[in-house]
C-alpha cells in the first residue's frame, strides 16, 4: 500500500475537506460539483453562507494513504473512477475507501491530486475516537465564506473559473 508520511500544512473548508491551499479548499469543497462543461454555473448562497475557511496544521507528521498518480497506479483504481467520478458514483467511490482504509489500518486519512484544482493536493483525514489528535489551529483566523474577505476571495475565485456566485439579499 502506497503511502505519504508529511506535516503538511493545509487549508481546511467545510466538513474535513482539506486541501494545500485556500484555492484548492474552495475548489474541494465550495464548487465540488462544478464541472467545467456546465453552461453557466453558479454557486447558491446555501452552499457557502454559513461555510468558514481555517489555516489548520498538523500536529504530527501523518501517514496518508497515496491516492496521487503512483498511488493509484499501484492499487489498480484509475483516477476516473476514484477521483474525477460524478455524484451518482459516489457509493462506489465509499466503497473503494472503505477497502482501502481496511487495507491500511494506521494510515491517518488519503491524499490527492484535486479533481477541480489539480495544482493542489486534497485530504481526508479518519475521526476516529481515540486516535491522536491530527490538526492544530492555523497562523490565522478563519474566515467566513459568506460576508468580507472571505466572500471576496470566494467571488476572485469563481471569477477565475468562470462560476457566478449568487449573493443572498441584505
Amino acid at each position: 500500500m502506497p503511502y505519504l508520511s508529511t506535516p503538511l500544512p493545509q487549508r481546511m473548508a467545510g466538513r474535513g475537506s482539506g486541501a494545500t491551499s485556500e484555492a484548492g479548499a474552495f475548489f474541494e469543497y465550495v464548487f465540488h460539483d462544478i464541472r467545467p462543461t456546465h453552461r453557466a454555473p453558479r454557486v447558491m448562497p446555501s452552499q457557502y453562507v454559513d461555510r468558514f475557511l481555517a489555516a489548520l496544521a498538523t500536529s504530527r507528521p501523518l501517514t496518508l494513504v497515496d491516492l496521487t498518480t503512483d498511488g493509484l497506479h499501484a492499487i489498480g483504481i484509475p483516477r476516473s473512477v476514484l477521483i474525477e467520478s460524478r455524484p451518482r458514483t459516489y457509493a462506489q467511490t465509499t466503497e473503494i475507501a472503505d477497502r482501502l482504509r481496511t487495507a491500511a489500518p494506521d494510515a491517518d486519512g488519503f491524499a490527492w491530486v484535486a479533481r477541480a484544482r489539480d495544482t493542489t493536493r486534497s485530504v481526508v483525514l479518519y475521526a476516529d475516537p481515540g486516535r491522536a489528535p491530527m490538526l492544530v489551529p492555523g497562523p490565522s483566523a478563519s474566515l467566513s465564506l459568506g460576508v468580507g474577505a472571505g466572500l471576496n476571495l470566494l467571488r476572485t475565485l469563481a471569477t477565475g473559473a468562470r462560476i457566478t456566485v449568487i449573493v443572498p439579499d441584505p
